[in-house]
């Protein structure tokens, strides 16, 4: 179960960011030479993960953040937490309402997430635990069916010449793809009860996002990758089953909202377990009101939204970098003392 758990939660805070942000930004940056920042980044990216495991296997030894004491770096992890729920809610706010619940108010889309959410909290990492374990087998079958399926539309000529963008954007990419896939990851050193197996997970639920990454510039062209805000989601449009069955994208669709739901279910439950003891119920039914606000005003001031969407992946940065650094710093200080 243990396992099984850890194995959940690597997989969605791993995939989540190219959901509307991801691959749209990267695509922007390389263009079609992007899956060579793919590949790059996760190179890269695997040493920093193997840091977030071995941080994790000493926090665990030392718990020190639950203890008193460390308000600054409880504090900023809370406002990171927070941060990536907004980011997410605003994505599952838009994805929704463009392709699933076209005419719904936006406040009828976010409330339901929500309470899920609170409900969920409620019991804490067990339930969270159980319900991603369930989720992630659903949407890796979902995953691997759609992969499989859209090889067979790719075009050759879409990937040549290669290497036609300049190496700055190129590692540029590579850079904002290691923001993407592991900032999320630093949730996992907050987890308790969890296998500490993160780099060979992390290497899994990664594949399948180069793959995927490379399936939609074999499908959509140099120029389409461009146009499209969610290009991960029209390329599924594409898809046949038995050449007469049409427009199952919203069924394989449904695994982009796992994702989503999931990693708003850890960043929240992060944030709770760093709130005040006391009233706890109520700091942490204010976080949520506040989430869903700040969600709502994205979804209002649209070209607002877009201007952060450039921000993101820098943000994402400073904070690992920071937290990473406020651990390390603080764990030497305590084996100090």
């Amino acid at each position: 179960m243990i396992k099984r758990a850890t194995f959940s939660y690597v997989y969605f805070l791993t995939r989540v960011f190219f959901i509307g942000f991801g691959f749209s930004f990267l695509f922007n940056i390389a263009n079609k030479d992007a899956w060579l920042s793919f590949l790059i980044g996760h190179i890269g990216s695997l040493g920093i993960v193997y840091l977030i495991a071995q941080i994790k296997k000493r926090y665990t030894k030392k718990s020190f953040l639950t203890e008193k004491g460390h308000f600054f770096l409880k504090l900023l992890v809370v406002i990171f937490a927070t941060l990536v729920a907004i980011e997410i809610l605003f994505i599952f706010q838009t994805l929704a309402s463009n392709f699933f619940l076209v005419k719904s108010p936006a406040w009828f889309i976010l409330l339901p997430a929500l309470f899920l959410v609170f409900r969920i909290c409620k019991n804490s990492w067990t339930t969270i635990g159980r319900v991603g374990s369930i989720l992630m087998y659903i949407s890796l079958f979902m995953v691997i069916i759609a992969l499989f399926t859209l090889v067979g539309y790719c075009h050759s000529d879409n990937y040549l010449p290669i290497w036609v963008t300049d190496l700055p954007h190129i590692l540029q990419g590579a850079i904002y793809y290691m923001a993407y896939s592991c900032s999320p990851l630093i949730f996992m050193i907050f987890i308790p009860e969890t296998d500490n197996s993160l780099p060979k997970y992390y290497f899994i639920a990664n594949l399948t996002i180069i793959i995927m990454g490379v399936l939609i510039i074999g499908i959509l062209g140099p120029d389409l990758i461009n146009i499209y805000r969610y290009p991960e989601y029209m390329v599924l449009k594409v898809i046949k089953i038995l050449n007469f069955i049409e427009k199952v994208e919203n069924i394989f669709g449904i695994a982009t909202l796992f994702d989503l739901f999931m990693v708003l279910t850890i960043s929240m439950n992060t944030a709770k377990e760093k709130l005040p003891k006391k009233r706890k119920n109520i700091w942490f039914s204010l976080l949520l009101l506040f989430v869903f606000s700040c969600s709502l005003f994205l979804g209002i001031h649209y070209d607002f939204a877009l201007q952060f969407y450039y921000y993101l992946p820098v943000l994402l940065i400073g904070f690992m970098i920071t937290i990473l650094l406020g651990i390390i710093l603080a764990m030497k200080k305590r084996t100090k003392i």
